[in-house]
């Protein structure tokens, strides 16, 4: 019986190898950069160029829409409820449900609507209510600056109402010499939605990521 006997490796082979891992790894990084360049294009493509600020400039912006659209009442009084329950940013910016507070005075303006025709109120319970803590306090607690602070400081200047639920802040352990001087102290998240509501606030629906 023959045996074939196996050849065994030259040693330019062995020496290539090595090489040849370093490219195919090389390529692999290449890769893994463009799939990583890739998302933050995704991710930052989703800021419209054509967004405009009418009343919020640090977030919330709106596109101009054809003055035949639909547009809500310049002499009717709008009342508001946006509520805030987790204190998470999007994409490092700012909350998501600030933003939506920014959008909708943005939509009115946009609209036409005088400033004191549209009533906000911004309603922070769960950790939501870190988001007012103060900048002092803020920075204590988790090492660096509010990334929300200019854009409430613009919210207040609009005359937004900010309510924060104590039983929450209890639960977070916050006193109320925490939290910023422009906040207003509620019993409770719950009894002070009914009470907005009840007032003709309504509700905001989280918008879609």
């Amino acid at each position: 019986m023959l045996y074939q006997s196996e050849t065994a490796p030259s040693g330019q082979t062995i020496r290539r190898l090595p090489r040849r891992l370093i490219l195919w790894a090389g390529a692999g990084v290449v890769l893994l950069m463009g799939c990583v360049f890739a998302l933050m294009a995704y991710r930052s493509g989703r800021t419209n160029p054509n967004l405009v600020f009418p009343r919020v400039q640090a977030a919330g912006g709106v596109l101009p829409v054809d003055r035949s659209a639909t547009m809500p009442s310049a002499q009717a009084v709008h009342r508001v409820l946006v509520d805030i329950d987790n204190d998470q940013v999007m994409h490092g910016k700012v909350n998501a449900r600030l933003n939506t507070a920014a959008k909708i005075l943005n939509l009115y303006a946009l609209a036409g609507v005088p400033s004191d025709k549209v009533h906000m109120v911004v309603l922070f319970y769960g950790t939501g209510v870190n988001l007012v803590l103060s900048d002092e306090e803020y920075r204590h607690r988790f090492g660096h600056a509010n990334p929300n602070a200019r854009l409430l400081s613009q919210l207040r200047k609009a005359h937004v109402k900010m309510v924060a639920c104590d039983q929450a802040m209890g639960h977070q352990g916050i006193t109320a010499d925490e939290v910023d001087s422009g906040v207003t102290l509620a019993l409770s998240a719950l009894t002070a939605r009914e009470e907005l509501q009840a007032a003709g606030y309504g509700t905001v629906p989280t918008e879609a990521p």
